[in-house]
């Protein structure tokens, strides 16, 4: 029986992070999509959330109006969740350039404003960016143009996140982004990749859900997936760039928080639990086991203690996992020192992931977890 929970929980964190990409590109790798139309232009909406971000928001409205997208098809709507600070004050002047301030006195989470913007909106297609956040200039346009295949209901752009001497973080969410975009390529040419980027993505608005009270980057194009049946997209050349967040705790935090979110969708999306969907076998790969992974890494560790009593195999596997672990500590060590050799830095981004997961499997039951949406401070950039 040890043997048997060893092998299993070992194949599960091989088949989740090595197996189902692989096969994935394996099964897709013949596979050609409908071509998106350059030419196609309709009337779109660009929402952008901010809690208290006057140290980000002149930049981020800057940087929208110089989208290389026709200005009067494009409404630009600064969403203020109960600012503080001297956030509305500056957005209001850019009022002479089209930008329009939906100030909400009172905080009522990122989530109901959306409720709230949506249905009022000019635009056939919402983009949602966060204010922390810079777009190319032919981002959004890399975006809408999908929306002319009539089956396409949510496209997310590619995250890239900007590296600064001296920040640990950073890399690691460059290196977590590149392996996420490659699975996400694969699922598209399947059928749709599975939720979207927070820092860009873009929805049809006759078919956006009423948005409930979970990360709704990940929510909404799920939410279309398991109702609608309708494609969602990744385009890797609708590029958002972000700054790292501010230090390895804050990202830590993050992503505890983003996984809480998610395995809060678990009751809210039964649909994908039909072996029917089309998205069946992604979703359960992807996400669902993705979330078991740390309990399969413990398990097999203290399975390897007690079978390595008996067997030479085991004990060469216990020492190996040994090894992987201080390996990972190294590569934590050696990041603080702001040096990041693979064989290092590798292991130890992959415990710090699983880590935060565990986290989040911890708060979940308790419900140790706050249903606001929460900004994640970021370093700021020139």
């Amino acid at each position: 029986m040890q043997r048997i929970i060893f092998w299993v929980s070992l194949g599960l964190v091989a088949y989740v992070y090595i197996g189902y990409p692989v096969l994935l590109w394996l099964v897709t790798g013949f596979a050609h999509d409908v071509k998106p139309s350059d030419s196609f232009r309709p009337n779109l909406t660009v929402i952008i959330p901010a809690h208290n971000e006057e140290g980000w928001i002149r930049k981020k409205i800057a940087n929208t109006l110089e989208l290389d997208y026709p200005s009067d098809r494009m409404q630009i709507i600064v969403a203020s969740d109960g600012s503080t600070d001297k956030t509305v004050e500056i957005a209001r002047p850019f009022a002479s350039a089209g930008v329009e301030v939906a100030e909400f006195a009172q905080r009522v989470g990122k989530q109901e404003m959306l409720n709230r913007l949506a249905p009022e909106a000019r635009g056939d297609i919402l983009v949602m960016t966060d204010s922390q956040v810079l777009l190319r200039p032919d981002s959004v346009s890399m975006l809408v143009r999908h929306f002319a295949n009539p089956s396409v209901a949510c496209v997310t752009g590619k995250r890239l996140c900007i590296l600064q001497e001296g920040v640990v973080q950073g890399a690691g969410e460059n290196l977590y982004w590149r392996y996420e975009s490659w699975i996400k390529e694969s699922e598209t040419r399947l059928h749709s990749c599975l939720g979207a980027n927070g820092q860009l993505y873009a929805v049809r608005r006759s078919v956006f859900p009423r948005v409930e009270r979970v990360g709704e980057d990940f929510y909404i194009p799920m939410k279309i997936l398991a109702t609608k049946r309708l494609r969602v997209i990744f385009e890797p050349k609708a590029i958002s760039m972000t700054p790292a967040a501010a230090n390895l705790r804050i990202e830590f935090e993050r992503k505890a928080r983003a996984h809480v979110s998610f395995l809060l969708t678990l009751s809210l999306l039964k649909e994908l639990w039909n072996p029917g969907h089309p998205v069946w076998w992604q979703y359960i790969s992807h996400h669902v086991l993705r979330m078991a992974v740390p309990v399969a890494m413990l398990t097999a560790l203290v399975s390897s203690v007690f079978l390595a009593k008996s067997s030479v195999f085991f004990r060469y596997t216990l020492v190996a996992q040994l090894c992987f672990y201080a390996l990972a500590f190294l590569g934590y060590v050696f990041a603080k020192l702001d040096k990041r050799p693979k064989i290092f830095y590798v292991p130890f981004y992959f415990v710090f992931a699983n880590l935060a997961i565990g986290q989040a499997l911890l708060r979940w039951p308790s419900r140790k977890y706050d249903y606001a949406w929460k900004r994640t401070e970021r370093i700021p950039v020139s």
